[in-house]
């Protein structure tokens, strides 16, 4: 993504503001990392409690009661969401399958781009967009290696999981099967392996043909600049087509046709391959390419007479205010790279359906305001503004005033209980003589009252002491 400052959810915790911000400047991956250490500890906490294992005893023993040995498996079946290898019927697959000690297998930020990449498999079958087993999407590992991800042969876009995707590199060869027994399509192969070592700024490509985009891949006018979806994706380029993409020879066809600079590219008579520098990039793509489509198929039939045709200057100035990412149009402080605020609610949508994207959001959707101390300028200093402070219990617990109050309580139990520093009698005037002196006078001088020693009964008796 393009600024990699992660947002954490939710009170401080018990954390000062240093270690918060602190918090706040860790990479999406390292604060992933710290989230599921915090995860484990929980789970170790649970699995250690008493009351945890008495109630999963008792819970197997019923089932052991009720329907023996198949009962529990069923139960744990239902607990997983597995059962004899496909999903249970409460519930849909879920995206991120990488649990534990096997996501060990796979390099630093690999995981996060293969739930990504599931999930982009996911939302182009829930926008109708897939056909069947047929059409691919890839994304390169890293720049270091020439290793990209793309999706099993034989697997509809609905089944597709993180660990599911097949690793290969630019040579054809398989580096990493993957969780599956299928292996990869040949001209999906052929047409990815091609632009990705064209164009080593592309981590993603995306191909479809909807037949709304078979449709304007096939005329002669190809994609015109008729609606903003046709602005925002930019220049597009055509190649010829030449029967399914199977012979090596024309990679190099296709990597001339796509050029230096585009990121749209229809296949005639074929469909469209959309490309990226991210993930989220090359989906935004995509929807906009789509409509871009959908909305010129509308268009035709009433002819091109009655079709206005947005200005190249325009259309220009349109792409590059859609290249600040927010769709140019973004208030919020934080600066979004292209498609990357749409993605993470697109992300939101699939964890309120149950697919449990395994994503890390950069922005939480709801903000929290961090408890902090009244000052005097919100609250005059008054007895019931103290009142309100004591019975706010998140921040009493939080505030420095729990140390003041704690420092007041110890200095007062410290102090002598009789004494009465207000009192009109605690200090007396008497007169005494001179010492060193052959011709002593009288000398007024003022005396304390200790009413806690035994001896002091009243103002006249000896228990006074001089000061």
């Amino acid at each position: 993504m393009g600024d990699n400052e992660p947002h954490s959810n939710g009170v401080n915790g018990g954390r000062d503001s240093d270690d918060e911000d602190v918090g706040q400047m860790r990479p999406v991956d390292i604060e992933a990392d710290v989230k599921e250490m915090e995860k484990r500890k929980r789970v170790e906490a649970i699995m250690n409690s008493q009351l945890f294992r008495e109630e999963l005893e008792r819970v197997v023993g019923d089932s052991i009661r009720e329907s023996g040995t198949e009962g529990i498996s069923a139960l744990l079946s239902d607990v997983m969401n597995i059962k004899n290898g496909t999903p249970s019927s409460s519930c849909v697959i879920p995206i991120n399958d990488i649990r534990g000690i096997g996501s060990l297998v796979y390099a630093k930020g690999e995981k996060q781009l293969r739930c990504r990449l599931a999930a982009v498999y996911r939302l182009i079958d829930c926008n109708g967009w897939s056909q069947g087993i047929y059409n691919h999407v890839t994304a390169r590992v890293s720049q270091d290696t020439e290793h990209f991800l793309l999706n099993p042969f034989g697997m509809s876009y609905d089944e597709i999981t993180a660990s599911s995707l097949v690793k290969v590199n630019m040579q054809g060869e398989t580096v990493e099967e993957g969780t599956t027994n299928f292996g990869v399509n040949q001209a999906g192969f052929l047409l990815h392996s091609a632009l990705h070592q064209a164009r080593p700024d592309v981590k993603c490509i995306i191909h479809l043909h909807t037949p709304n985009i078979v449709a304007i891949s096939s005329m002669k006018c190809g994609l015109l600049p008729l609606s903003q979806e046709s602005c925002l994706i930019g220049d597009v380029s055509y190649h010829s087509y030449n029967g399914i993409v199977v012979d090596p020879a024309e990679r190099d066809s296709l990597a001339k046709d796509l050029g230096p600079n585009n990121k749209v590219m229809f296949l005639r008579n074929h469909g469209v391959v959309c490309c990226g520098r991210t993930i989220e990039e090359a989906f935004h793509v995509t929807v906009n390419t789509v409509l871009a489509c959908d909305n010129q198929i509308k268009m035709m039939p009433f002819g091109m007479d009655n079709l206005v045709l947005i200005e190249d200057d325009t259309r220009r100035k349109t792409y590059e205010i859609g290249q600040r990412g927010g769709g140019g149009v973004n208030t919020a402080k934080r600066e979004w790279g292209v498609g990357e605020l749409e993605f993470e609610a697109l992300m939101r949508k699939l964890d309120n359906a149950g697919f449990r994207t395994g994503h890390t959001y950069v922005q939480p959707l709801e903000r929290k305001e961090p408890h902090h101390v009244a000052s005097d300028v919100e609250l005059p200093p008054t007895s019931s503004n103290l009142n309100w402070l004591m019975e706010e219990e998140e921040l009493y617990k939080d505030s420095p005033l729990k140390g003041l109050l704690a420092q007041m309580a110890r200095g007062a139990r410290g102090e002598k209980k009789g004494k009465w520093v207000n009192s009109p009698n605690v200090y007396q005037k008497v007169e005494v003589l001179e010492t060193g002196t052959t011709d002593p006078k009288k000398i007024t001088k003022v005396t304390q009252i200790s009413f806690d020693s035994p001896d002091a009964k009243s103002p006249g008796k000896s228990g006074k002491k001089k000061k």
